[in-house]
């Protein structure tokens, strides 16, 4: 019964495996999203600084 045995470990670290390097994708994905919404949130930021500076101005046809 070795080749059973085998067979039974070799499929229990390919299964430890696949869901280690699915939790560090999930890890990594979960980082990444944060990132981009502090990004995102640092643009709004920026660009809501820049309109206070220069507030947007209608450009009138009068001429």
């Amino acid at each position: 019964m070795p080749k059973s045995k085998h067979r039974k470990n070799q499929k229990k670290k390919a299964k430890a495996r696949t869901e280690r390097l699915n939790a560090q994708k999930r890890a990594f994905n979960k980082r990444m999203e944060e990132e981009f919404k502090k990004y995102v949130e640092e643009m709004k930021q920026q660009r809501l600084d820049i309109e206070e500076i220069n507030p947007p101005q209608k450009e009138s046809n009068n001429g």
